[in-house]
């Protein structure tokens, strides 16, 4: 299995912990968009509130070396868009464009040209230099409807920043395909005009909160090269998808998910929790929490938002009962002796308790809700829920081998298509099962044809003109395979899973 580093693994970082790390025994990058700096980046000046034939006089001069065709283009829609925003209210450029709702999602920059290609084209232009150069923050809506062309490379030229040139350098030498350092680059570009800031002000948040928005995006390739730069401190994780991981919730942190408004049973709850917390495995402390602050607090203040102990009226508890047996989605519950349990189990202990701290605990203790009654049919319940789990898994059980056969069969013949496939040139056919393959590349490789062994592996199916990401399928059905066959082998729970390491596995 690939290794991650566990809630365990990572507390060793932990030593010196930063803001940045959520407290209470779990280590992650709280996803946080970066504060922008004073001055904020402006690689040419101050261009809030210049004039528009300043600002695409200074335009003109810093691409002078594009072709005459395209700086005409720039200098054209750069003063048409400068003008149509001088007709919005605001004293700054990123005014006007947010009063013109240009940062909204659904509106777009080439909306103002109206019908017109060719001035649609040069607004989108415009607009792309407007955001490389600070002179507009666009928001990520408003970043991805436009979709300026070249925009990396007019963002880089524009930047002039030394430590995304370093960035860029040591990318050209990391082990990813070439679509991937392409990407990698694209989105830690986008990323900065978002954020409004430039790679030194780049914070490890900023990037999680990037990977949040984006899912699936080239960002995660960026965090070993910017770990290894220094801009991501050395407690971190090594990779992206490290730092993302929550590792176990505290004490407070479980109960804070259910939101109760009455904080001094609140903090009842956290400290009778942590009373017991060293019998209790993290799953039956979890399920305990679950219990006490979400299905019988939590439904008693909805119940009498005014209740301030535990000391129930009768009306109040019967009305607890009641909602109790039906869950949040409106499906009857099936199993309720656990919150019963657990509630009687927390009046009884905060009694004996109450008797070896009564400074403690003596102004907590009343009459437990939970009659002898409600537990009656205690044990045929149980045995009830035992039967349903233990039928789901017979009707389960002759399954497994199928799903386990599909799964193997699956990743063998993705294999067997990716080894043909990379020994095929771009634009040959090749036949696998009786099925016509042909070999595609991408618009670079066609130009450069030594870059096609760099990037993944695409196959069309010629029957039916399926485009297949195979590398990516093959990928991900290799771990389909393993995830599956681990834990039919191991009987491993899903939670176990997710948390195995190389020596978990020794």
């Amino acid at each position: 299995m690939r290794p991650h580093a566990t809630s365990n693994r990572i507390r060793r970082h932990t030593a010196n912990r930063d803001p940045e790390v959520a407290l209470g025994g779990r280590t992650q990058i709280a996803a946080a968009p970066p504060p922008i700096p004073n001055p904020p980046p402006r690689p040419l000046g101050d261009l809030s509130r210049a004039s528009a034939e300043q600002i695409v006089g200074l335009v003109v001069e810093r691409f002078a070396d594009v072709s005459r065709s395209t700086l005409a283009d720039y200098k054209h829609g750069m003063r048409r868009l400068l003008e149509l925003l001088a007709e919005q209210p605001g004293q700054t450029w990123q005014q006007r464009w947010e009063a013109a709702g240009l940062n909204q999602p659904g509106q777009t920059v080439a909306d103002l040209a109206g019908n017109d290609p060719r001035w649609r084209s040069r607004l989108i232009r415009a607009a792309g230099i407007a955001f490389c150069t600070r002179l507009i923050c666009p928001s990520t809506a408003a970043l991805q409807a436009t979709n300026p062309p070249h925009y990396t490379d007019r963002f880089l030229q524009v930047a002039q920043d030394r430590l995304l040139e370093e960035f860029r350098t040591r990318l050209r030498a990391h082990p990813v395909s070439a679509e991937g350092r392409r990407d990698a680059l694209s989105q830690l570009c986008r990323a900065l005009t978002v954020f409004g800031v430039d790679l030194a002000s780049l914070t490890p948040g900023g990037l999680v909160q990037w990977a949040n928005d984006h899912p699936g995006s080239g960002i995660a390739a960026a965090w070993p090269l910017l770990h290894d730069m220094g801009r991501i401190p050395a407690w971190a994780p090594r990779t992206l998808q490290d730092a993302r991981i929550r590792g176990r919730w505290s004490i407070e942190e479980l109960v804070d998910r259910q939101r109760l408004r009455n904080r001094a049973v609140r903090d009842l709850l956290v400290d009778y929790v942590r009373r017991r917390s060293p019998e209790l495995d993290y799953a039956t402390m979890e399920n305990l929490v679950r219990s006490l602050a979400g299905h019988f607090w939590k439904i008693v203040e909805q119940v009498n938002p005014d209740q301030a102990d535990l000391r129930l009226s009768e009306e109040t508890v019967q009305a607890w009962k009641q909602r109790l047996l039906v869950r949040r989605d409106g499906q009857p519950r099936q199993h309720i002796d656990a919150p019963f349990l657990a509630v009687r189990a927390f009046y009884l202990d905060l009694q004996t308790w109450s008797a070896a701290e009564p400074e403690r605990w003596a102004r907590w203790v009343a009459p437990c809700p939970i009659r002898d009654a409600d537990l009656r049919w205690f044990h045929i319940r149980r045995r009830r829920l035992r039967e349903r789990m233990a039928n789901r898994t017979r009707e389960r059980q002759p399954l497994l081998a199928i799903l386990s056969q599909h799964v193997n069969d699956n990743w063998q013949g993705l294999r067997v298509l990716l080894a043909a496939a990379q020994q095929t040139p771009a634009g040959e056919r090749f036949v696998v099962d009786g099925v016509t393959w042909q070999r595609t590349a991408s618009k670079a490789t066609q130009r450069r044809p030594e870059l096609l062994g760099s990037e993944p592996v695409r196959v069309t199916n010629t029957h039916t003109g399926e485009l297949v990401r195979l590398s990516y399928a093959e990928d991900s059905a290799f771990w389909q395979w393993a995830v599956v066959e681990t834990l039919r082998l191991a009987g491993l729970r899903r939670e176990e899973l997710v948390e195995l390491t190389h020596l978990s596995v020794r």
